[in-house]
Parts: C-alpha cells; structure tokens; sequence
C-alpha cells in the first residue's frame, strides 16, 4: 500500500513538476523588456513600456493604475494606453493621466501628459488579466518598483594630457558611495571609436567620496586623443545619479624625436633644403667630422648635403636643385648630431618628385559659331580641359542659370545636367521641365544676341600630372575661376530653312521644329501638315 501511495505521489509530481515546466517553456507569456527597469533609477519618467515574447492586447482597470511614492505617498495615476502604426503588436506603452497646463506663452491652458520627477521611491501593481496574449494566456498580477533621484556631474578628471594613459581619475560635484558597471564594460576608444582597453572593474572611491579612481587593463602609450563615455547612473551617491559625461585625453610622446620636412613615401612637387626639427629636446649640437646627408638622385647620382644649426633647427642644404621626376632617397646617419646629449639613429626618407604642368583655362569655342543663325536653343561652351559647375558653400550650381541679353530684353540659359560633358558646359534657351528633363523653347526673332561668358563661373582640372602607377591625371583644385569675354549671334528673321535633296535636286523647306512645309502662301505664311503657319 505504501508503494501504491509513493508511486502515485512520484506521479503527481511529475506531472506538477511538467506543468510547471510548461508554464515556463518558450511558449508562455514572457516579459522581455521594462522600462524603467524594475528597481531603477531613473531623473524623470515620461511613460512605461511593456514588452512581450508574444503579440499582446491591453486594458486598463476603472480608475487606472496607481504609482505610488512610497515616500510621500502621493499618486501619480496611469489612465492611457497609447497605441499607433508603429507600436509593435507585442508592446504596451503606458502613459500619465492628462492635465491643464499653462501653455507655452503663458496666455492660455491646455492638455498635457504628466510626467513624474519628484524624487522618491515609486511602486505600482499591474493586476492580472490587464494585459493578454493574442491566444488568451494572462500576464499574472507583477507589482514593479522604480526611483527617482536627482543628478551631479564631473567636476575635474586627470589626466588631460599624459604620455602614458594607466589609471583615470574622476572628481563629481558630489559624494559617489557606488559604481555600477555597464554590462558592456567601460571602454576606453580611439578617434575611430575603436575600443584599445577597458576599465578594470575595481575602482577605488576616495575618503570625502567625491573622487573615483579607476585602472586600464592594457595601459595605452600610442599618441593620439581617446576618450570614454560615462553613462547615467553609473555613479551612484546619496543625492543621485551622475549625468552622462564623455572624458577626453591626449596621450602625446614624451620621448625626444625629431621629425623632417619630408614625409616617408610623399610625393611633391619641389625639393629644397632638408629641415629637421625637434620635439622634447631641450638642446640639440651637430658632432664634429659626423658623416653628411647623402641624397641618392634618380639612377645613379647622389649629392652630398651641408648641415647647420640655428635655434635647435638643422637644415640641410645641397650644392644642385633636384628637379628630375623619379624617387630621391635622403639618408640622415647615424650619430650626426645629439639630443640633449644622445646621439641620433639613422634614418632614410624616400619621396618622389613629379613635375607638374598647370594649364590656364581657355574657352575653345561656343556652339553655335557666332555669326548668322536661324535660331538660338541652346549654347555650348566648349573649354580646353574638364570643367564642373562651382558650387558656392551651400553647394548650389553658382552658374545654374546666366542671361543672354538682345539689347533690353533678357532671356535665361538654364545648365543643361543631363548633358553629362567633361569639357563641355550647355545651357538651354528657356528651359521648361518635362517631368525627366529640361527642354529649350527656341529664340526665333531677328535681332543680336550677346552672352558674357564671366557670368560662368566653374571648376577645372589646373594640373596635369603623372601618377605613381605611371598614367596621366588631373588634380582638382581650382575654383571659382571664369574665363572673359563676350559672343554674339544675329538671328536674321528669315525663320524657313531651306535645303536641297539630294536624291532629287529639289529644295526643300522646313520650319524651325523640322517640319516640312508644303507650300509657300505668301510672305512668311506656309502650308505645314495640311494647316496655315506664320513664321515671323
């Protein structure tokens, strides 16, 4: 009997056991998400924000919920579920009771959500069956709890600026009695938000509490600025939370160096003398009878440099100008001059000379060719190098629009950008958009036509130069450069065009959108399509 009785017992447990196992499998109501978290400190809170592993929907007991503060147990009362397009189907957003509020003139009342920032100890209770699942399972009763507290911030951090960056101090307007580490840790990042070492999670809090001190793992010697970011609520002290603070260091080279003119691998333009200056050398001497700066030319010549010292400067001059294109090898020896009293290492600099041929801007031609037209529906400026619109410091097209003038009338030459020419600009006579593209509407009255080609003002390509690999280009550097000058059209009023057809010899005449006319009525009147045109 008592085996009968302890099987059945084994048995229920197991199946109580397996119930229970259930209501906690992936397939039950879960809380993925809270915000503020359970236990937080927050500055203010706005609203609560529920999140589920399941699709939900949501209501609200008659009355609303209640959030207490614990403290003064005053109540701050949620009576909204706020619901949009783009709320998930699996949150549940929470907002304050509404209130009249002076509005932001202070000439008037109107409706505003609260919000709580008293400080305290809040608590509220989500009674169950307030929030369900698409399939019907209940959120069960959860009483959360949050804390509002107030903030300080860094009032001094060292080191600023160190040759070594091992341990940072932080000093807060108030005392600190706890840090609570990101659960990503507290890196310490590049200029490229690279993460090179990370705070140890031992920190020590001073006597008056005030100042923390924290050690890197990896200590970081490389020059260069860093920096860290302190998240809110990281420090946590009787008055509060510290605000967010971003600490920034500059780690620089202590170490007596000495730098050239010349960068290893550059390529220039020119070559005159050698400079070498140095950092954190407080006095610097040449050594008497020390070998010389060698420069090994293109092929096979090298020359011999003379070096002098004047204000803890050396400069080192050569005996020829260096103006063959190719690499130019400048070898510094070792122990040619001290730093406060170390001899120097050797040192080789290779650069490479180009020469450069700059080429002014000239406008080749503009089409049309001035002189007699039939008409005017776009102009072409031809240049003798690769040309863009400049853009002024908006980036706005300067030239987008000019004007071509006939005496007191004025008309607008629009940039044609679907053109897409390297050399070549072509602006269209009143343009109308199309829908894809502009379209000129052509000139057709007799009279001459100027366009001022200082009002085009462009980009160029004002060096032509042979790159590393061996092939032409171009550097892109000019701007805002115009050419002068002035072109000018006469459009005589005789608007028919007239050809002869060479299969039979006859003219033909055409009008100026390229149809054919069929018949002359009289002066300036045709037939074209069967219907009477005047051309004027």
């Amino acid at each position: 009997m008592r085996k009968i009785f302890t099987l059945f017992f084994m048995s229920m447990f197991l199946v109580i056991g397996t119930a229970m196992a259930q209501d906690d499998s992936a397939d039950s109501l879960k809380l993925t998400f809270l915000n503020p978290k359970d236990g937080a400190m927050e500055t203010s809170v706005y609203n609560i924000r529920l999140q589920f592993n399941k699709d939900v929907t949501a209501t609200l007991p008659e009355g609303g919920i209640d959030v207490v503060n614990n403290d003064t147990k005053e109540v701050v009362k949620i009576t909204r579920i706020y619901k949009d397009e783009w709320t998930p189907a699996n949150t549940v957003l929470f907002y304050f009771e509404q209130k009249m509020m002076p509005d932001k003139d202070g000439k008037g009342e109107e409706l505003q959500d609260q919000y709580i920032d008293t400080p305290g100890s809040y608590s509220y209770t989500i009674p169950a069956g307030c929030i369900k699942s698409v399939d019907g399972e209940e959120f069960a009763e959860h009483t959360f709890t949050f804390s509002v507290v107030g903030t300080f911030g860094v009032e001094s951090y060292s080191p600023q600026t160190t040759s070594k960056l091992e341990k940072i101090q932080i000093t807060f307007t108030e005392e600190v009695t706890e840090v609570i580490f990101p659960n990503s840790g507290l890196p310490v990042v590049d200029g490229y938000w690279t993460p090179v070492s990370w705070v140890k999670n031992d920190v020590v809090i001073s006597e008056d509490k005030k100042t923390v001190t924290f050690e890197l793992e990896e200590p970081i010697t490389a020059e260069g600025t860093y920096g860290i970011d302190l998240y809110q609520g990281t420090f946590v002290g009787p008055k509060g939370i510290n605000t967010y603070s971003s600490l920034m260091f500059n780690v620089i080279d202590s170490n007596p160096s000495f730098v050239t003119n010349f960068q290893e691998g550059e390529r220039v333009k020119e070559i005159g003398n050698l400079e070498i200056t140095f950092r954190n050398v407080s006095e610097v001497k040449l050594v008497e009878g020390a070998e010389p700066v060698t420069a090994y030319l293109p092929g096979d010549g090298e020359a011999t440099g003379k070096a002098a010292l004047a204000n803890n400067r050396i400069t080192v001059t050569f005996d020829q100008q260096f103006t063959e294109e190719g690499v130019y090898t400048f070898v510094i020896p070792a122990g040619m001059f001290t730093m406060d009293g170390v001899p120097n290492e050797p040192r080789e600099i290779n650069i490479t000379l180009f020469t450069f041929s700059i080429i002014p801007l000239e406008v080749d031609s503009v089409i049309p060719a001035m002189g007699t037209v039939d008409k005017l529906d776009r102009i072409i400026v031809v240049y003798n190098q690769d040309v863009t619109l400049s853009m002024d410091e908006n980036w706005q097209q300067i030239s987008r629009e000019i004007a071509l003038t006939c005496g007191d009338k004025v008309y607008t030459l629009t940039y044609n950008s679907m053109s897409n020419l390297s050399n070549k600009i072509e602006y269209l006579v009143n343009a109308q958009w199309t829908g894809y593209e502009y379209e000129s509407t052509p000139i057709t009255e007799a009279g001459t036509y100027t366009l001022n080609l200082a009002d085009i003002i462009v980009d160029h390509a004002v060096e032509d130069y042979i790159d590393e690999w061996g092939y032409p280009n171009k550097m892109w550097h000019s701007k805002g450069k115009s050419c002068e000058g002035t072109y000018t059209w006469t459009i005589s009023g005789d608007n028919a065009i007239k050809v002869v057809a060479p299969e039979t010899g006859e003219q033909v005449i055409y009008d100026l959108l390229g149809r054919r006319i069929e018949k002359i009525v009289g002066d300036g009147i045709y037939i074209v399509n069967g219907k009477k045109v005047v051309i004027k």
